[in-house]
Formats: structure tokens, sequence, C-alpha cells
């Protein structure tokens, strides 16, 4: 065995306990409240109920003279953030969320605690007090690390750390940068850094590599490059990405929030069974049909000697890189997704037992973590199979915690006995592929949770969100993660607390009776989907055209709401806007401008239009198929407009961030780049090495309706399309599929391997025009159209 060789963390420097709840004070308050508050962690505080006994906080007010007049005190800094959020909340009347807040209004001086409870409507005079029913508070999906967070800097993480202090979150996958332990790991096994970095993934699919899902990259043959040059690239952003995984543990750590860290995965490059020629390696079942080369991965058998050694040895090698730091929380996923070689009953049990086992020799206190998502695949998970699966664990004596990654549409607790007595976390994910589109399920996101508890009350013991990507259905998120913390023999009344939630988002004054008439029809519409669909639906923008575009399938093109209502709620929204000084409009209300009109334009008037050129096409009325040719492009295009005035809705702010992301410069830089970026186009487009497959491919599976995408990449797509249709209408000729198809590859390939801001209309994070402003304009252009095609007349 090599030494280790190998930049290791320095040691954190001791802070006081409550010093971090004041830095995120001083980041994210105005200065009149940076003195305003008197955190304290106790031992003790009264139970508001027997359920919410967890991180317990009360707030109240004080005269103390030298410790700040609001007094929050916590049993945990989770409990502490989380008192400080309802302060906020409820004397504040603000709300922060991934698209903005309104603390810049906050009043000054910093109010007192209201003896009111808004949201009780009891009058308390002692302190509000607060407990979770659940010690856990979990955040994010595993996926999310290739769809959302890929980029993101040290900047954008401390922001969002500072988000889930205040949300109560105390658990968290810590995945950023791992593959500098793994790397460091099989070099010790004398595994060549060649033979590493072509194991290794790209930058945007290493969530799948880490699952064993797949393996390689493919970025050199998309940009016509040189696969050594590209091993290089990979080789920087590790080294980058481990710098900042440390900022990102050391203010986990001053958080107090737990970082669920990885186990060895089993997954191996192809390269080791060779240099290990008495241990048992198998291959993995293939994934969603990628080419061989990038699947069926290699993996130690789990029974085998083999696995416990290589267990021990990466885990005391995580610990020494990350300065001594143990969490006692490892995520393993054994089969996302795929197919086990064996799955009998006596099988299963003996693979959990010996990987439980060889977790324990290196941590008595571990946790085995695992998504609950493997489960989904009911013919290969029988109840008895997944029972001697959870048998194994308890037999060797190990503890587990399950995240069930869907809970809210596809839920596996239920079907399970709440998992067979192992402890797990009711999650909301809400979206797939982080799709955009607004959805929810939201009377039963406010009732089927504490349902799951009463059912479960001892091994229920946590509460989250998993989605696959931000910035969409924020209402949904800030209520999933305000669910621990009420008492669970308690109904919530749907139509208030989103009154509320308005309220703090835009500002009283601005929550007038229209607007929130408006999100009443949106929450009993888009947010009421009782179709039994698990996610949002897609527009047909993001499918490849065709004559027929009507599918249920999963992520399907059907919407299930009453498009009329919805239209008249957006133009609800509007005219309460336009009545708004342009400045005076928050960014979260901009937000939602921009994303209503987004889903009124792509859902209702697209679907309309895409109509009215296939009844042409079939009548061979080359006017019609012109007219409305020139409307689908015209509405893409407006679209685009609108989607790039915020940068949560622009291609060019992803491309940007992942430019923005580069750890080296000179002679490799602009190749570098264009890597970076090719992993940038290809996530939210082929999704893989090839742009079309059977069903199950993931091309368009993590599309996006973002400005600068719908422009340079869909546009193209459907202007093709009606090119060939207007050609067959005139020439009394049936159109061509396969040829479109070939002739939209080439295209797309073409896109694949371009750089961002070569051509014309490609922008940064905006394109600098106001959000308000592009919205009237296009309300004022498709809002006629919009409101008749919602009744299902044609366009």
């Amino acid at each position: 065995m090599v030494l280790i060789q190998a930049i290791v963390a320095a040691p954190a420097v001791p802070i006081q306990p409550v010093a971090p709840l004041q830095g995120l004070v001083q980041r994210l308050l105005p200065r009149s409240y940076h003195h305003a508050f008197n955190f304290q962690l106790v031992s003790d505080i009264p139970t508001p109920t027997a359920e919410n006994k967890y991180d317990v906080y009360r707030v109240s007010n004080t005269n103390s003279s030298t410790g700040g007049s609001i007094l929050i005190e916590g049993t945990t800094l989770s409990a502490l953030g989380r008192g400080l959020k309802y302060y906020l909340d409820q004397a504040g009347q603000v709300e922060l969320t991934w698209s903005g807040n309104r603390f810049d209004e906050l009043p000054s001086p910093p109010p007192q605690v209201p003896d009111l409870e808004s949201d009780t409507n009891l009058v308390v005079t002692t302190g509000h007090i607060r407990g979770s029913i659940v010690p856990w508070r979990y955040y994010t999906n595993v996926v999310s690390f290739g769809y959302q967070f890929v980029f993101w800097d040290w900047k954008r993480w401390e922001r969002e750390l500072d988000w889930m202090l205040l949300n109560g979150i105390n658990m968290l996958p810590a995945m950023v940068g791992q593959e500098y332990v793994v790397r460091e790991f099989y070099r010790n096994l004398n595994v060549s850094d060649d033979d590493i970095l072509g194991f290794l993934t790209g930058p945007a699919y290493m969530p799948w590599q880490r699952m064993g899902n797949i393996q390689g990259s493919w970025n050199h043959d998309l940009l016509n490059s040189s696969a050594i040059n590209e091993n290089i690239y990979k080789k920087n952003w590790i080294d980058g990405q481990w710098k900042l995984q440390q900022l990102i543990l050391a203010r986990m750590q001053s958080f107090d929030i737990t970082a669920v860290l990885p186990a060895f995965q089993a997954f191996v490059p192809r390269s080791l069974p060779s240099k290990l020629p008495n241990s048992i390696f198998k291959n993995s079942s293939d994934w969603s049909f990628f080419p061989e080369q990038y699947t069926n991965v290699t993996y130690v058998q789990q029974t085998d000697p083999l696995f416990a050694e290589l267990s021990a040895q990466f885990l005391d090698l995580q610990q020494k890189l990350n300065a001594g730091y143990k969490s006692h929380y490892y995520l393993l996923d054994l089969y996302n997704e795929l197919i086990p070689d064996c799955v009998t009953p006596a099988c299963m049990k003996a693979i959990t037992m010996s990987v439980t086992k060889a977790l324990q020799t290196v941590d008595k206190d571990a946790v085995w973590v695992m998504q609950g998502w493997f489960l989904q695949n009911t013919d290969v998970w029988t109840p008895e199979a997944t029972k001697a699966y959870f048998e194994g664990i308890r037999a060797a004596n190990g503890k587990t915690f399950i995240f069930d990654l869907a809970s809210d549409s596809l839920p596996v607790w239920d079907t399970t006995e709440g998992f067979y007595g192992n402890d797990f976390g009711w999650s909301l994910i809400n979206n797939y592929g982080a799709a955009q589109g607004l959805f929810g399920k939201l009377p039963a996101l406010l009732t089927v949770p504490f349902k799951a508890y009463e059912q479960y009350p001892t091994n229920l013991r946590g509460m989250g969100v998993t989605a696959e990507g931000i910035n969409n259905n924020e209402y949904l998120y800030q209520t999933m993660l305000e669910l621990p913390w009420h008492n669970p023999k308690e109904s919530i009344n749907g139509t208030e607390h989103l009154q509320k939630f308005i309220s703090r988002r835009y500002g009283a004054s601005r929550a007038t009776p229209q607007v929130q008439g408006a999100w009443n029809k949106l929450r009993q519409t888009v947010w009421d989907c009782q179709s039994g669909q698990p996610s949002q639906s897609k527009s047909f923008v993001e499918k490849l055209p065709a004559l027929n575009m009507t599918n249920t399938d999963w992520l399907g093109t059907v919407f299930w709401y009453d498009k009329n209502v919805v239209v008249q709620a957006w133009d609800q929204l509007v005219k309460s806007a336009l009545q708004e000084q342009h400045g005076n409009v928050p960014s979260s209300f901009k937000f939602d401008l921009v994303d209503i009109t987004r889903e009124v334009l792509l859902a209702t008037v697209f679907p309309a239009l895409h109509q009215s050129l296939v009844d042409g096409y079939q009548a061979k009325d080359v006017h019609k198929v012109k007219t409305y040719g020139r409307q689908i492009v015209a509405l893409i295009r407006d679209t685009d407009t609108l989607l790039n005035t915020n940068p949560l809705f622009s291609f060019g702010a992803f491309v940007q961030d992942a430019l923005s992301s580069l750890s080296t410069s000179g002679a490799t830089k602009a190749g570098y780049q264009q890597f970076l970026e090719s992993n940038a186009r290809n996530i939210v487009t082929w999704w893989g090495p090839v742009g079309s497959g059977p069903p199950g491919s993931l091309p368009d599976y993590a599309s996006k309706q973002w400005g600068g995408l719908l422009n340079s990449f869909y546009l193209p797509r459907w202007q093709l399309f009606i090119s060939q249709l207007e050609n067959a209408a005139a020439t009394n000729t049936a159109w061509n599929p396969d040829d479109y198809l070939t002739k939209n590859l080439a295209h797309e390939a073409q896109w694949q391997a371009q750089v961002w801001g070569r051509h014309p209309g490609e922008t940064g994070a905006t394109n600098g025009q106001e959000s308000v402003e592009v919205v009237r304009e296009l309300w004022n252009k498709w809002r006629d159209l919009a409101v008749k095609v919602a009744t299902g007349a044609k366009a």
C-alpha cells in the first residue's frame, strides 16, 4: 500500500456556539438588525406538545440592554436558526426563498415579537415556542448535484447554507468534491491516473457515476477533441471542487448540519480486477440504454472479503482528508435503477449484512443512509426480497436511515409497512430532471405527512425536500420545510396558509385581494394535480416536433388543470403588477410573473398553435401552415426574450456559472472552458452521447424552458419541422419523420460543440430588459389568444 500524498484540510478553529447565527444576521439582514438578537443555546425548553419535542426554540421580547431586544433560545443551532426565521415571518412579515427576499423592506428599528401568533391566532405573552416532530429535517437529492448545484461557487453555496439554517435543515448529503477522495483511494491501489480519470464522468454526470449507473465521459467525442486533454480538465475540476467542499463542510459543522458523506460504493475502474485476481468482481446491469462502454459498471461483490477491506480503507482515508471529521452517516446506494444479479431473500440478506458489518468495522455508530428509490422496481423488489434486504441490516445490529425520495408522488413507505420498522424520512420531490412547470399536490402535502407520522411515530424520523432542481414552485418547498414544526394534531387551512405566504412574499400592500384571488386560483389548479402523474408535464417546445405530440407517459405533455382558470389568474397577477411602479415590484413577484407567463404561453398557447399548424398540413393548406408556423416561431422568440429577463430562467446564466467555476488558467484554459460548457449544454439537452434513442433513453429528460435555450436549440428544431410541413403541403406529399430526425440531429450535434456568445442573441445572465415591462408587452400581444384557446377553441 502506498503512502497517502494528498491535501489534508486544516483543523477547524473553535468558535463560539452562536457566532454562526450572528454571522448569518450580518450577511442577510439590514444593519439595524445586526445587534437586535440575543441567541442563547439552552439545555431545555418546555415542549409545546408531546410530539413537537425535537430542536425546540422560544422567541420572546427582552428588555436587556446588552444582548439585543429579541431573545431567541434554542436547544440546538438548528432550532435557533428556525427561531430566527419564525421572528422574520411573524414580526418582520418577510419571506426568504430562492427567488429573493424583502429584507430591505424590514422596518427599523426591529419590531417586537407580537403577542398574536399569526399562524395559530393565539395570544401568548411568555414567548412563542415551537419544536419539531422529527429529529431530522433534510434537504436535496443526490442528482441535484448534477442538475442544479454542479457549477455553484462558494458565494452561492454560502447563501444556500444560510437558507438551510433559517429553515431548520440539519441534514445534507455532502457530495461536492468526493472524486478527490476517490482519486486518492485508487492511487493507493496502484490504479493509474488515466484509468481513474477514464472511470470518472464529466462534472454534470458525477451523481450517476457515484451510483454506478454510468462511467467515463463522452464530451471529447462531442467536441471532436482529445480524451487525454479531457482527463487533464477532470483533474483540474476535482482539485477545485475539493477546495470548495472544505468550505462547505466547515460551514456545515459551524451550523451543526450533519453531513451525509459517501461510503465506498463498490463500483470500481475496469482495470482493478486484474490487480486483485483472487477477488470476485461483477458488472452491473445497463442503464437507460447507454452504450456499453459507458455503463455495465464493474463492482466488487459485496460479500467478498475485499469489499470490507476497501470500505475500511476508503472511510479511513476520507476521515483523514476531512481533518478527522466523522459524521457517522454514510450514503450508499447499491442498486439505484440497477437490477441486482441475485434477488433471492438469502442473497439479499447476505449482501446487506456484509455491507453493514463493513461500515461498523470503521465506525461502530455508523448509520447506513440510502435512497428508497431503488424499490420502485417492484418486478425485482418483491416484498420477500425487500424484507430480506432490511433484515440483513437488522441481523448485523446495524442502523439505517432511508430517504423515501418521492413520498409525495411515488411513496414506498406505505407499501413496505413503513420500511419494515427502519428509520425513514417523508420527502417532497415534486419534480424530476429539474423540470420547471407549475405543479404540485398541495392538499395531500398538507395532510399525508402527518398521516404517515401518525401511523409510524417511532420510525418516521425525518422530513425534507428532495427536489431534483430548485427555482420552481417555491411555496410548496417552503411549506414542506414548515411541516415538521407544526402540531400534527391540528389541520392546516390551505387558503389561509397560502395567503400569509403571499403577504410575506410580496408585502401586505401588494398582496391585494386581486393578487390573493389569483393565487387561490393557482392553488386549486396547478397545485392540485389529481391525474396521478408524479411530476410536471413537458411543454411541446421541449419535445421533438411531431404531428401528434399528446402523450400521458412519464413527463408527458398533457396538462391536468383547467387552463381557463390559470389564464384568469395570470390576467389578475399581470394587472396587479402593472399598477405598481416597476422599481417597487419585489424580485419574487417578478419571478412569479415570468414563471406564470411562461406557463401560459408554453402550456396553453403553444399546443393550440401546434394543432392549427398540423390541421393546415393535413388539409394541405400551405397558407395555414405558413400562418401558424410564423406564430409558433414568434411565440418561441417572445418566450425566450421573457425568460432572459431573469437569471433563474437563463441558459446563459447556467453557462456563465460553468465558466466561472474554472480553477485553471494558461494554455489549457480555452479547452477547459469548452469542456465545462459541453457539460452544461449536454445535461439539459441530449443527456448522453447521442441525441436519440428508444423510449427510456434520456434526450430531453432534463430539458429546460430557459432563455437562450429556446432560441438556440429548440427554435431550429421547430423551424425545420415547419419548413418540412410547408413543403409537404405544397407538394401534396407526406411528411417524412425519419428524414426530419436525421437533419435535426445534424443541427443538434453542431450545437453540442458550439461556444456560447458567438452567435447573435446569445446573452449572459440576462438580456438586461425589465421583467415587468416584457410581461406587459407579451400580455398585450398574446392575452386574447390565450383566453380564446384556454376554453378549448382553436387558435
